[in-house]
């Protein structure tokens, strides 16, 4: 595969690092020198800005609550260069190619019904090749990339139409071509476990054009009917899709997202063969929430990059807000044992632009991209339009040495709000910021003391109603300026509000000076709004935005002393970070648990994960009857055996502490073989 085919930005800054949780130092790679980690003054004080690009490091970034991006991604003009239209209304999967015989751009974009929709009688989805002879200015549709309506696999009776996620790989003067595809008759809610006569699954096929037509192996790759036996977690993971193809130095690989339908989780399985058109070997799990260790857990790798020895693997979430992305990577030749895998970089890839083409965040899946002979990494993302619902497929560029910017970051809400907030807490702080703001309300905010995570574990989720109580802001809108004070149970309460000076600016200046006895002043535009009194305290500051809301960030300088912050994550986050089955667990509501809220699971048995970053945690948990042993694991390591049982139920209380674990990428994994598992909370010491 030439070089220039797929490549991946590196990240610097501690957004890097590797499942052990060790910071990146430099050392870890010999294709990219990554800095070491931004580290605060030893004194814990002084003026910071944390809008410049060294201290992305010491934002909070998660799947589900959002991302506070400060990549250097730039729009190419004429987006979108595809729009959905009835009845495939929905293009938001694709892949860019550069073809390295003519150097034409080729896009393969997965047209779908809205909803992924499918079934007898409707029109297939399927992938459609775009071509453009300038280097992405103007493109031409050039069809199906399959002209063959009553192709069927060998031994089967239906035909095999739907076929919309397709990648190419150039090799010995062919275009190889993987592919995704169920047959004509199957309906969307039965593709996990297909009935006999219905199937899906990823496929091979060869052209040497790169805009087909394309001819189909008679077999697949595999067939979810087959999973289960074939699959070493297909019991769990039951659908596959999605796939990537890479040419090794001596065989091919085959990376293929595997769902698991109700346990609302997404993994990364292997096969390997001599020749691309088989025979192939049974898949193997690479990369999944089984692992022990850390791991962004719902989002879909999908699709592979390959770069100079080494093989990539995108992560976009499938939280409600679209706007996060993790990448894990793994030497080329080893990349089909999952020993070889490691984090990569976590969150700070991608922002989404005010614009209505990119409404619904990057939706679908992540970018892809090879760099250009100027030296520009140009990729392809998709996303929705709000009003319409209709998919887009779109361009931007950056410069490949330069992946983040020297000064700005984007926090955006899309379908969700987006919160963020940083790893440190102050008692009394000055805060200068300059943001600029489009779309609803953003929220300032300071003395955060709320419990984090997500409201459910599924796919679509977004903020626990918890994590939004329990702290005071500064509330702005496009006229309007309010100050808030929100308890423990969500009660917000005005302090102050007033209207603002140039109504609909979307540029502001702001100032806010808060002493340690709650005396606080407010300026807006260099204007002075407000003096007096709030509930003292010492917490995080952070951001809050609405759902379908844009906010640049130019400047977030704070004065004052401050310490590490220590950052509890709810039961949600470690259910989900398992990717449980719902249905094996009880959701309890009780004072037994730290913050009246828990799970239990129904029968003996469970594990469960909080992936974190931090330097230690917390393990709270109550303890009763119902209870008993379980094992802690850090990083794939057993920690401790505990023992949760009491002949009387006790409230939640700490179980186990770990001060310092090494400030890095974490895994904490309760399980328990013989009893009941309760799940509280844990705490993350930064």
């Amino acid at each position: 595969m030439p070089r220039s085919v797929w490549v991946l930005l590196w990240m610097p800054f501690g957004v890097l690092g590797g499942f052990s949780g060790a910071p990146a130092t430099g050392q870890e790679t010999a294709d990219a020198v990554i800095p070491e980690r931004w580290t605060p003054p030893s004194d814990h004080c002084g003026t910071i800005d944390f809008a410049l690009g060294p201290r992305a490091d010491a934002w909070l970034r998660h799947d589900a609550l959002g991302d506070p991006s400060f990549d250097s991604f730039e729009r190419r003009p004429g987006n979108p260069i595809v729009r959905g239209a009835p009845p495939f209304a929905w293009p938001v999967n694709g892949f860019l190619f550069k073809d390295p015989k003519s150097g034409y751009w080729y896009a393969y974009v997965g047209h779908y019904l809205t909803g992924y929709d499918m079934g007898p009688g409707r029109p297939a989805g399927h992938s459609r090749a775009h071509r453009s002879k300038d280097r992405g200015k103007t493109w031409e549709d050039l069809g199906p990339i399959f002209d063959d309506p009553t192709f069927r696999f060998q031994g089967d009776a239906q035909t095999a139409n739907i076929a919309p996620d397709a990648m190419v790989v150039f090799h010995d003067d062919r275009y190889h071509l993987v592919y995704d595809w169920a047959s004509d008759n199957s309906r969307w809610a039965e593709t996990m476990d297909p009935p006999p006569g219905f199937d899906n699954g990823i496929a091979y096929a060869w052209s040497e054009r790169p805009e087909g037509p394309f001819h189909r192996a008679a077999e697949p790759i595999l067939r979810t009917s087959d999973m289960a036996r074939r699959f070493d977690q297909g019991k769990k993971y039951r659908r596959v899709y999605g796939p990537s193809l890479v040419r090794r130095e001596k065989d091919w690989l085959v990376l293929g997202l595997a769902d698991s339908g109700d346990h609302f989780a997404w993994g990364l399985m292997a096969m390997t063969a001599a020749d691309p058109a088989g025979a192939w070997s049974d898949p193997k799990m690479v990369l999944s929430d089984e692992d022990d260790r850390f791991f962004s857990h719902t989002a879909e790798p999908y699709p592979i990059m390959v770069h100079d020895g080494y093989v990539y693997a995108p992560h976009a979430s499938v939280g409600l807000n679209r706007n996060f992305q993790a990448i894990h990577r793994a030497r080329l030749e080893d990349a089909h044992r999952p020993e070889a895998w490691r984090l990569f970089q976590h969150g700070t890839a991608w922002h989404s632009e005010p614009v209505p083409h990119e409404a619904m965040g990057i939706w679908g899946q992540s970018f892809s991209g090879f760099v250009d002979r100027e030296g520009l990494f140009q990729v392809l993302f998709p996303s929705r339009e709000r009003d319409t619902n209709f998919g887009t497929i779109n361009l931007a560029a950056r410069p490949w040495a330069r992946p983040l910017r020297e000064r700005g970051f984007v926090l955006s809400g899309h379908a969700g709000a987006s919160l963020t907030l940083l790893r440190y807490a102050w008692s009394q702080f000055h805060l200068k910021a300059d943001l600029t703001l489009r779309g609803g309300k953003v929220r300032i905010l300071w003395n955060h003391h709320a419990p984090l995570g997500p409201d459910r574990h599924a796919a679509d989720a977004t903020i626990h109603p918890l994590s939004l109580t329990h702290h005071q802001g500064l509330e702005l809108s496009a006229d309007a300026w309010r100050l808030v004070s929100v308890d423990a149970a969500g009660k917000v309460s005005v302090a102050a509000e007033g209207p603002l000076d140039s109504a609909g600016a979307t540029a502001r200046s702001i100032e806010i000076e808060r002493r340690e006895d709650g005396q606080s002043t407010v300026v807006i535009d260099e204007k002075p709004v407000w003096t007096g009194s709030l509930p003292k305290g010492a917490g995080p500051l952070g951001l809050l935005v609405d759902p379908f809301t844009h906010v640049e960030v130019a400047r977030f300088e704070i004065n004052g002393q401050f310490e590490p912050a220590v950052l509890p994550w709810l039961y949600i986050e470690a259910l989900t970070g398992a990717g449980v089955r719902m249905a094996d667990w009880d959701m309890v509501d009780s004072p037994l648990y730290r913050f009246g809220v828990g799970a239990v699971r129904k029968t003996p048995g469970g594990r469960v994960k909080w992936n974190f970053r931090g330097r230690g945690f917390r393990l709270w948990s109550p303890k009763g009857p119902a209870f008993g042993p379980c094992e802690l694991l850090l990083d794939g390591r057993k920690l401790a055996d505990l023992d949760l049982y009491a002949e009387q139920e006790q409230p939640s209380q700490i179980v186990f502490a770990l001060e310092d674990a090494g400030d890095g990428y974490h895994a904490v994994v309760l399980r328990s073989t013989a009893s009941r598992l309760p799940v509280d909370s844990l705490d993350v010491l930064n």
